[in-house]
Order: C-alpha cells, then sequence, then structure tokens
C-alpha cells in the first residue's frame, strides 16, 4: 500500500474515536495540542535524550525545560523530562528508595492508581490512608504511620490535583503536623500542580506543595494535561544527588551514562517542553488556567441549576458531581458522544475540562443531562 493511502487510512480511522475538536471528550486528561506544538515535536522527533553526546542541542533543549520548570515551583533545576506522570512517579519512588533503602510508602486513597503500580514494579509496600468526609487525606493518621515505619519509610506520597476532585493535598500542613520525624515526601502534581502554581496568586489559596517544603524531595508534573501533545512531562528532583541515583551506566554509549528508566527518549519531548516556555510562558499557562477555571465553574453552576449533585466546587478545572442510576447515564451519554468518565466515589461522574471544553460543549451535556434525569 502506497504511503499515501495509508495516512488516508489512518485518518479515517482516527475519525471513528472520540473527538476534541466537536467536544466529545470530557473524561481524559489529555488535550488537543495546538499545530505548532506538533510541529516543535516533529522537528525533533529522531533525536534521543539519552544520547546526550550526540544530540548535545537536544540535551541542552531538556536542561532548559526542566530549570524553567523548576524554578516555577522554587527547585534548583534538577530533574528529567519523562513520558508523563506514571513514568515520572515510578522514577520519583526508585530513587527514593535507592536514597532511603526503605520499603513501605504511605499515600492517602485518594492517590492515582500509578503509586499502586510503581509500588507493585519496585516491590514496596503501600500504606494507604483514609479520606475524611471532605476528601482529604487524614493527616493524624498519617502522622502516626510515619512515626510507625520510620525506620522503613521511602516516601509519604500526596497529590496536587487529585485525579477525581482535583484536589490539592496539604502537604505543607502535614510537614508541620509531622515536623519531628525524618521523612521525604514525594508530591504527585502530574495534573494540578501547573495549575495551582500559576493560579495561586489569584481568588483560590492552595497549600504549598513544592520545594519551599523541605521535606520535598520529588515532584512530578505533566504538560501534555494541559497543552501539550502526550507525551510531555517531567520528573523533578531537590537535589543533584537525587539525579546520580538515576543515573547508569552505559558502555556503549558515547558518554558512557544513561539517565532515567528508559532507554531512548525521543527529543521531541524537549522540544516540545521548551516550545511551551518559550511561546506561553507563566503568563500564557496562567490565562489559559484561569479560562479553563471558568468553564469548569460555568459548568458547576450549570449543573446546580438543573439540579445536579455537585460534589465541590471546582478549585481547578474538574467538575465531579452525582447522578442516580449512573451506568445507565454514563451508556446513555456515551451514545450521544459525551465520553465522560466513572469515579470511584459511588455514583459520581467526572468531567475534566481541558480547552477543548467550550462553554458551549458544557451546554450540551447539561441539556442532555436534564433530558436523561427529567
Amino acid at each position: 500500500m502506497e504511503w499515501g493511502h495509508v495516512i488516508e487510512s489512518l485518518r479515517r480511522l482516527r475519525s471513528e474515536d472520540p473527538s476534541y475538536s466537536e467536544g466529545e471528550v470530557l473524561g481524559s486528561m489529555t488535550v488537543d495540542p495546538p499545530e505548532y506544538l506538533l510541529e516543535a515535536f516533529k522537528i525533533f522527533a529522531n533525536t534521543n535524550l539519552n544520547d546526550p553526546e550526540m544530540f548535545r542541542v537536544t540535551r541542552s533543549l531538556e536542561v532548559e525545560s526542566v530549570r524553567w520548570l523548576s524554578k516555577l515551583f522554587y527547585g534548583y533545576g534538577h530533574g528529567f523530562l519523562t513520558y508523563g506522570g506514571t513514568e515520572s512517579n515510578i522514577t520519583a519512588l526508585y530513587i527514593l528508595r535507592e536514597l532511603t533503602g526503605g520499603e513501605i510508602v504511605i499515600a492517602p486513597k485518594s492517590a492515582h492508581f500509578s503509586i499502586r503500580k510503581a509500588c507493585k514494579i519496585l516491590r514496596l509496600h503501600l500504606v494507604e490512608v483514609g479520606l475524611g468526609s471532605d476528601y482529604y487525606p487524614d493527616l493524624s493518621t498519617m502522622c502516626e504511620l510515619i512515626k510507625k515505619y520510620r525506620d522503613r519509610l521511602v516516601a509519604v506520597v500526596l497529590t496536587a490535583g487529585t485525579t477525581e476532585l482535583g484536589i490539592v493535598e496539604p502537604v505543607d500542613e502535614l510537614v508541620e503536623t509531622c515536623s519531628d520525624v525524618d521523612y521525604v515526601v514525594h508530591v504527585d502534581a502530574a495534573y494540578g500542580g501547573l495549575l495551582a502554581q500559576v493560579l495561586r496568586d489569584g481568588d483560590v489559596r492552595y497549600p504549598v506543595f513544592d520545594f519551599r517544603v523541605d521535606k520535598v524531595y520529588t515532584l512530578s508534573v505533566d504538560l501534555h494535561k494541559l497543552v501539550a501533545p502526550a507525551p510531555c512531562g517531567a520528573i523533578l528532583l531537590r537535589s543533584g544527588e537525587l539525579e546520580e541515583l538515576a543515573t547508569f551506566d552505559a558502555p556503549y554509549m558515547p558518554s558512557g551514562k544513561q539517565r532515567t528508566l528508559l532507554g531512548t527518549r525521543s527529543g521531541g519531548v524537549a522540544a516540545v517542553a521548551w516550545a511551551v516556555t518559550q511561546v506561553l510562558g507563566v503568563e500564557g499557562l496562567k490565562e489559559l488556567a484561569r479560562e479553563l477555571r471558568a468553564r469548569a465553574l460555568y459548568l458547576s453552576r450549570r449543573l446546580r441549576e438543573i439540579g445536579v449533585d455537585v460534589i465541590r466546587e471546582p478549585e481547578l478545572p474538574i467538575v465531579t458531581f452525582k447522578v442516580p442510576n449512573r451506568d445507565r447515564i454514563i451508556k446513555a451519554l456515551w451514545s450521544r458522544k459525551l465520553y465522560i468518565y466513572p469515579t470511584s466515589i459511588p455514583g459520581a461522574l467526572r468531567v475534566v475540562v481541558g480547552s477543548h471544553v467550550t462553554y458551549e460543549v458544557a451546554d450540551r451535556l447539561v441539556n442532555s443531562l436534564r433530558e436523561l434525569l427529567g
């Protein structure tokens, strides 16, 4: 088959999956990236971040991008670009396991499933902490567990932007509450980290979860959950010592070393991350985040107007609400090409408001729910 026919076949096949441009993707933490970021990836797609002697420019783009992200989180420029939150979380717990020699990870039940995956891969024992009626972790229980396992602890994991409700968990409060014990914290900020940091000077007061908190050693953040094509994430580290723990001997490589848990890493990731810092910068990301949160607040208000139980006012652009007969409602919405997600909260559905979820899309969802619930 000629390549032109293959491309046309792929376009036809892609049209059979949900469309961002038609406002059909409501539950996924992915976005429809702008064309310039796709072009940026394409230019550097055939370079390898793990061959920095051969592809020195590619490596410099990673260094600049990581420094920019690290500065946003009050860090010192250390870390790596990754293929997303799952890789970042696995890498963080690997590094902290090597640092501490521990075997226990403490995390609330709100932690992303990639934390469970990381513990399984790394043969770590996960101790989960319950949530209160406000869906925040029980900090007193967490502190008791930290003291109980202090000599065996790899890390405590908290999330900046939980998957189901977009809650920025109180990292600063935990550390203040449990300050008399030696332990480290990994912050999974893959979804909410960038959003919370650039919205911080607005009308929402987010907990401090970045490197200003002295026990925060690692922090994961994703660009592809806000603006970039997947994959595009980063694991940010407190020190260069932590970078060394994820650097391995690779005798046949020109540098003799290889960084991160992956082998080949496409330089397209670095090109995309660098392009975001240049085109959008902090102010562009802030403008985008404000708009997305405004749309989330609009959707929340519209749902309440038709009598739907919105679980909490959105702090980040996630709207979670309860409906009766949830499975029937999901099936009906999917039949209307409104691809919404369920949550582990009984009877609840979730919308992640990306740039493709416009006010018109919000109205279409609300009108469909009005019909289905009426």
